[in-house]
C-alpha cells in the first residue's frame, strides 16, 4: 500500500508540474500578436511581401514550398513605398451631406501624405476617369477634390475596380485601394462579383472600403464590404462617426505595416504557383502567415541553348587561327592567308566522318524502330504530311533533323507569344499536358486579358515523339494556321495558334 502512495504522490506533482507549463504556454499563445498579409508579388529573383502586425517586427524566415528561403530582409514602415488609389463614385446616389463629408475626410488624407506615398485620384460612374496619377503634391489633390461633380449616372463598381487592378498589376510597391461608394452593384453583361473575388484574390492588393446609406442599400454595402474582408482591409461606414476626420486617420496607419524580402529558391522557378509560409518574430511573440503566389521562370535564361548547337564544330577548329593572326599583318602578301586553309579542310574531313558515323546510327536506329513498331511505322510512311515526324524520330541519336521541332532525350519548353503584343511571352516546361486558359486554378499557363478565350480553352502535349494541340470545348475555338481544330492536331514550332480572337507564335524548344 505505501508504494501504491508514493506512485500517486509522484503522478500528482507531475501533472501539477505539466498544468503549470501549460498555463505558461498559454499566456504565451495568448500573447501572439495579431497580423495579416496584405500583399505579395515577385520579380525576376525576389518574393516581396507586405504584412500588418500589431507589435515590432525584429526577425522573419521563410520558405516556398517546401525549400526554405536563404535570408529574409525586415524593411519598417518608413522604408515602403506606398501607392493609394482612391476611386470615388460619383453620382447622385451621394447626398449633398455625404458629399461634404467626403471631400473632408479626402482633404485631411491627402494634407497628411508622407514622403513615401503618392495617390492616385479617380472617379466611376458610367466610366473610370482618373484625374491624378501617382501625384504627392497636396495642393493638385486638394484642386482635383474640389473640382469632383456629381451626376445622374448608374455606377458598376465590379467593372471599374476590376480594370484598375488590371492597371496596377505590375506595380512593383506597395498598392491599396480606397473606394467609396453606396455599394457594390454590377452590369448585367460586364464583371461579375465572382469574377472581381478571384482577380482580387489573385492580385492581392488590400481594398479599403468607406459607404454611406442611400434608400435601401444595405445589400450592396455588404457586397462591398466583403471586399475588404477578403483583401485584409478596412470598412468604414460614414453614419457611424460624428468626426469624419477619424476615418481618414485610421485609414492612413501605416505604422503596423513591414516589407518582407526574400531571394527566391532556384528548384521552385517553374511559373507555377507556389504558396509562401512567413514566419515572423517580434517582441510580442512570434507570427505565422501563409500566401500563394505565382513565381518566374527560372528556365527563362536557358532559351538560347538551342542556338550554340552548330558551333561546337567550327568553335575547336578556331583556336588556331589566333596564332595565324601575324601572318596577315604584311598586306602585300596575299599568299600567306591561303594558309588559312589547312584548318578549314580538317574541318571539313570531321564534319564528313560525324556525318559517316551518324548515318550507320541512323540506319541502325531505323531498322530497331522497325522491328518495334512495324505497324506504326508503315502506316505514318503512308501519309505525305506525316512522313517528316516519321523520319524526325531517330533524332534522340542527336543527328541534326533541320528546323522541324522534334522531342529530344530530356525536357522540352512551350512558349506561346502573343504576335499583337509581343512582349507578352507564356513559358511552362512540357513534362505534362499544358492546359491553356483565363482560370487561373485550373491552367498552366493563365492568359486572362482577353475575354473570348474560355477558362480551359486547349492543352499541349507529347505523343509518340510528336506535339499535339487539343481544343478543349472552348467557346470560341481554337484554330492552327487558321483553320478550326476538331478533336487534336499536330503542332510544331512555327505554328500560329488563334485562341478566341488573340493569335500566338509557338515554340517547343529543348531544355
Amino acid at each position: 500500500m505505501k508504494v501504491k502512495k508514493r506512485n500517486f504522490t509522484k503522478r500528482f506533482w507531475a501533472m501539477a508540474l505539466f498544468a503549470l507549463l501549460l498555463l505558461e504556454n498559454g499566456t504565451r499563445v495568448c500573447a501572439a500578436p495579431a497580423g495579416s498579409l496584405l500583399q505579395i508579388l515577385t520579380d525576376a529573383q525576389e518574393i516581396v511581401s507586405y504584412i500588418e502586425c500589431d507589435g515590432a517586427v525584429t526577425s522573419a524566415d521563410a520558405q516556398v514550398a517546401q525549400y526554405p528561403c536563404e535570408s529574409v530582409e525586415v524593411g519598417g514602415p518608413e522604408s515602403i513605398r506606398v501607392h493609394t488609389v482612391i476611386l470615388l463614385d460619383n453620382s447622385l446616389s451621394v447626398t449633398e451631406d455625404n458629399r461634404k463629408r467626403i471631400r473632408e475626410i479626402l482633404r485631411r488624407y491627402v494634407g497628411n501624405l508622407p514622403e513615401n506615398e503618392v495617390v492616385s485620384l479617380a472617379t466611376f460612374g458610367e466610366d473610370l476617369q482618373f484625374l491624378a496619377e501617382k501625384s504627392g503634391d497636396e495642393d493638385e489633390l486638394t484642386g482635383w477634390i474640389d473640382a469632383i461633380e456629381f451626376h445622374d449616372q448608374d455606377t458598376y463598381l465590379t467593372d471599374f475596380l476590376y480594370q484598375a487592378l488590371e492597371k496596377i498589376e505590375k506595380d512593383p510597391e506597395y498598392t491599396r485601394f480606397i473606394v467609396i461608394s453606396d455599394g457594390v452593384d454590377n452590369k448585367a453583361i460586364g464583371i461579375t462579383k465572382e469574377e472581381l473575388t478571384d482577380k482580387l484574390k489573385e492580385t492581392s492588393r488590400p481594398v479599403y472600403t468607406i459607404g454611406h446609406k442611400y434608400g435601401e442599400n444595405s445589400d450592396q454595402l455588404k457586397n462591398m464590404f466583403a471586399l475588404s474582408r477578403i483583401t485584409n482591409g478596412k470598412e468604414q461606414l460614414i453614419e457611424d462617426f460624428e468626426d469624419t476626420a477619424q476615418i481618414a486617420d485610421e485609414i492612413h496607419d501605416f505604422s503596423n505595416v513591414y516589407s518582407l524580402r526574400m531571394d527566391i529558391p532556384q528548384e521552385v522557378m517553374d511559373g507555377a504557383g507556389k504558396s509562401v509560409l512567413l514566419n515572423i518574430h517580434g517582441r510580442a511573440g512570434d507570427l505565422e502567415l501563409t500566401g500563394e503566389v505565382s513565381m518566374p521562370f527560372g528556365l527563362a535564361e536557358k532559351e538560347p541553348q538551342p542556338t550554340p548547337q552548330p558551333t561546337p564544330q567550327p568553335t575547336p577548329k578556331q583556336t588556331p587561327q589566333p596564332t595565324a593572326e601575324p601572318e596577315p599583318v604584311p598586306t602585300p602578301d596575299p599568299v600567306n592567308e591561303s594558309s588559312g586553309a589547312d584548318p578549314v579542310k580538317l574541318a571539313g574531313l570531321v564534319i564528313l566522318i560525324l556525318a559517316v558515323a551518324g548515318f550507320f546510327v541512323y540506319q541502325k536506329k531505323g531498322r530497331d524502330g522497325k522491328k518495334d513498331k512495324p505497324p506504326k511505322e508503315k502506316k505514318a510512311a503512308g501519309k505525305p504530311k506525316a512522313a517528316k515526324p516519321v523520319a524526325e524520330q531517330p533524332v534522340p541519336a542527336q543527328e541534326p533533323a533541320g528546323d522541324e521541332t522534334v522531342v529530344l532525350d530530356g525536357r522540352y519548353l512551350l512558349v506561346l507569344r502573343d504576335r499583337a503584343n509581343p512582349e507578352r511571352i507564356f513559358r511552362y516546361p512540357m513534362d505534362q499536358h499544358v492546359v491553356v486558359g483565363r482560370n487561373t486554378d485550373k491552367v498552366q499557363i493563365a492568359i486572362d486579358y482577353s475575354r473570348t478565350i474560355s477558362g480551359q480553352h486547349c492543352e499541349f502535349y507529347v505523343r509518340g515523339g510528336r506535339f499535339f494541340l487539343r481544343d478543349m470545348g472552348s467557346a470560341n475555338h481554337t484554330c492552327l494556321g487558321g483553320r478550326r481544330i476538331n478533336g487534336e492536331a499536330e503542332v510544331s514550332s512555327g505554328s500560329i495558334v488563334r485562341l478566341g480572337e488573340v493569335e500566338f507564335s509557338v515554340e517547343i524548344m529543348p531544355i
